[in-house]
């Protein structure tokens, strides 16, 4: 086992643009023997450049600027600039992280033949034009950057070939790998002038999705890296390992979400050592020899993994990464010493972390398919089927999995054991954590039941939704068929929950994100959902019920 050459935190959300939070990024980094700091935002060059190729910087109005918040851009320009610096006398590479396409509005404006039908053409020659212009510029204004990741497969991006809107004949006959191509040469080519890194980063939502960008990486220059997802589509835990490492060759890192939008955000803690051991271990037989490790959600502000108990999640990823096994509990004993509390407590507070992530599993998904919605509660019934079967079908990944979201009354059974094993698990964690243990320091015990605080909540709430949406779906595919509890009793249960969630946020006692993952008003979305489900099902098997006594009586 070798050490990574390259060790990356990863900040994606709003604490990047916080000086105190960069320099906590930084102390960890060179705490941990990591080598890079990677600045994760879609639209950052937009935010940190003009480009004043298009758009002069310096000139007068006519009647408004070149580019809308000038001085806003003038502002993380200086910004980006400082925090250059202060990662350089640290001995710390700064990387960014972006999509592509990305660009600000006044480019429509001043090329209103981009948009053909209402929809940005991604293929019109003007974008590579663009993307390299603008690539140049960056390196230029910041000479001090190491390199750049680029996604252009996701359809974060503010267009995409491989979003289909564009319908136009420039399309028509360009290939997503032509395109995927083309983009990559243009970032290739001012990327290497200035002696910078290039990494194209993968994104696919099912299988056939892979083979346009692996292939056009497959003839990319050698130094272009190909920077991967532990999983494939998104960082699902459930999800096998992602079968695009191995594919090319030529330099591979590995990327892994620490924080958890997929397994509760650290607001529920949930310890991931050995997935993230096993991840690492498999990617590196394949030829890995670089990782990403994700601290925050750029969806939610104001949280990130350094600041909750899965900061032993970047623990374990940066020790494995420099090249050091280290088991849970020697983890564990790290964190206890960081913070001045009794190492002696490490095979106690290893043995609770070890229950979080089978108790969160089994709340989260059902039978390892993508239930939730980024760890919150669905938004309805119809999108937890449609975010299962669909969106993040695992069966595309996993084909031995096909069929198994059919539902009959022993699936059913098991479906719903599985949610009321966790809702027990987790009762029987929070009592452990309530007890405490031998000579636990009372400012480290209500750190821990802070932590756990919602745990039971959170894990009530997942059970109570998959009971409604799996019932609503049997009633939709089963509407004579009466099941032990009824469509109309499940309903009523989630309601009562929901109604126990609201003074949450009515009080706002509890920071933001925890009324996020306990949103009252997405349960009271499901259950209305659920009530039309269950009406129109009745209907539907009274009118069935008229036609058969018509034809017996007939």
């Amino acid at each position: 086992m070798m050490a990574y050459t390259f060790r990356a935190l990863e900040m994606h959300g709003r604490r990047m643009w916080e000086r105190a939070r960069i320099v906590e990024a930084l102390d960890f980094i060179v705490a941990h023997d990591m080598t890079a700091l990677v600045l994760h935002e879609s639209d950052l060059i937009q935010q940190i450049t003009f480009p004043s190729r298009y758009f002069d910087p310096y000139a007068q109005w006519a009647s408004a600027p070149t580019r809308r918040g000038e001085n806003a851009i003038q502002n993380n320009r200086v910004y980006i600039d400082h925090i250059l610096h202060l990662a350089k006398s640290r001995g710390v590479e700064v990387w960014i992280e972006v999509k592509e396409l990305a660009f600000p509005d006044e480019v429509l404006e001043a090329r209103p033949h981009l948009i053909k039908n209402g929809v940005v053409c991604p293929s019109d020659p003007f974008w590579m034009e663009f993307i390299e212009h603008k690539t140049a510029e960056l390196f230029d204004d910041f000479p001090l950057l190491a390199g750049m990741i680029v996604s252009p497969g996701s359809p974060e991006g503010r267009a995409s070939r491989a979003q289909n809107k564009c319908m136009c004949e420039v399309c028509a006959r360009t290939s997503l790998t032509a395109w995927y191509g083309g983009i990559i040469a243009a970032l290739h080519r001012p990327t290497a002038r200035h002696g910078k890194r290039l990494a194209i980063r993968d994104f696919a939502y099912k299988p056939a999705d892979h083979e346009p960008l692996i292939e056009a990486i497959h003839h990319a220059p050698k130094d272009v890296i190909f920077c991967i997802k532990a999983t494939p589509h998104d960082f699902y835990p459930t999800f096998p390992d992602n079968p695009a490492f191995g594919r090319t060759d030529r330099e591979q890192w590995i990327e892994y979400d620490t924080q958890g939008q997929f397994y509760g955000w650290g607001i529920l803690p949930c310890f991931m050592h050995e997935d993230i051991v096993q991840r690492l271990a498999s990617a590196e037989s394949r030829g890995i020899t670089g990782g990403l490790f994700r601290t925050e959600w750029e969806r939610v502000n104001d949280w990130w993994s350094l600041e909750s108990l899965n900061i032993l999640n970047l623990y374990t990823a940066a020790s494995y990464a420099r090249g050091e096994r280290v088991s849970s509990q020697a983890l564990c004993r790290r964190w206890l010493e960081g913070h001045h509390w009794p190492a002696e407590l490490a095979p106690w507070l290893d043995s609770l972390l070890s229950e979080t992530w089978p108790i969160i599993k089994h709340a989260l998904y059902i039978d390892d398919f993508v239930f939730a919605d980024c760890s919150m509660f669905p938004r309805s019934v119809g999108r937890a089927w449609w975010t299962m079967e669909v969106k993040h079908s695992l069966h595309v990944w996993d084909p031995a999995r096909l069929g198994d979201l059919e539902l009959s009354q022993q699936r059913m059974s098991d479906l719903l054991t599985e949610k009321a094993w966790a809702l027990q698990a987790a009762r029987q964690l929070v009592e452990r954590v309530e007890t405490g243990a031998p000579g636990l320091p009372s400012a480290l015990h209500t750190m821990l039941l802070d932590s756990f605080k919602f745990l039971v909540p959170y894990v009530e709430g997942l059970a109570l939704c998959a009971d409604v949406c799996l019932h609503a779906r049997w009633q939709l595919t089963n509407p004579h068929t009466a099941i032990q509890i009824s469509l109309e009793t499940a309903i009523e249960r989630l309601r009562i929950f929901g109604e126990r969630l609201r003074p949450l946020a009515e009080e706002a006692l509890y920071p933001h994100h925890i009324t996020m993952l306990l949103d009252y008003k997405r349960i009271e979305d499901i259950a209305r959902e659920a009530e039309r489900i269950m009406v129109s099902a009745a209907g539907t098997a009274r009118m069935q019920a008229a036609q058969t006594a018509e034809i017996s009586g007939s």
